[in-house]
């Protein structure tokens, strides 16, 4: 992605933003194993903790970098159309 193309970052901010919702999907189905896990006192629980705590995280990155990108991509689409028109 080039500093000045306003369709690769708006391609960036749509692929973070199916990241974030994949991710959130991945998280709920973790956190349904997870309760199971609970209720049924599993030996495979402090694994399945891990893989909760690894997917909260990575909610939280995608979370964090898709508003960036998308202001990102809105100041770089002005800065292209004021280029055009001058």
């Amino acid at each position: 992605m080039t500093g000045d193309d306003p369709i690769a970052t708006g391609q960036a901010v749509k692929r973070t933003e199916a990241l974030l919702r994949d991710a959130r999907a991945v998280l709920r189905r973790v956190d349904v194993l997870l309760a199971t896990a609970l209720a049924n006192e599993d030996p495979a629980l402090p694994e399945i903790a891990a893989l909760r705590g690894a997917c909260d995280r990575l909610v939280a990155q995608l979370g964090w970098q898709a508003p960036q990108l998308a202001a990102c991509r809105r100041w770089r689409t002005v800065a292209a159309i004021f280029r055009f028109a001058c």
